[in-house]
C-alpha cells in the first residue's frame, strides 16, 4: 500500500516519533529539500508530513535502513 495524505489521520498508519525524526533529519541534510517549505524537489511532498507515514519512502532511497 502506498502512503496517501489522508493516512495522516489514522494513527495506525504512522511511524513512531523516533523514526519520523530520524527520517526528517536525513531530509534536512539532503540537497533535494527546499529548506523554506520542507518540500522535496524529487517527489514534491512536504516532508514534515511524509516522514510520519509508515508506507512512505524516500524517492532516492535514503530511508531504506529505517523502520
Amino acid at each position: 500500500m502506498n502512503a496517501k495524505p489522508w493516512h495522516l489521520f489514522d494513527p495506525n498508519l504512522r511511524v513512531d516519533e523516533e523514526v519520523a525524526n530520524e527520517r526528517m533529519n536525513i531530509c534536512l541534510d539532503c540537497k533535494h529539500l527546499i529548506q523554506m517549505t520542507k518540500q522535496c524537489t524529487k517527489c514534491g511532498c512536504f516532508m514534515e508530513a511524509k516522514t510520519l507515514l509508515k508506507n512512505a519512502a524516500c524517492p532516492i532511497g535514503k530511508w531504506w535502513h529505517i523502520e
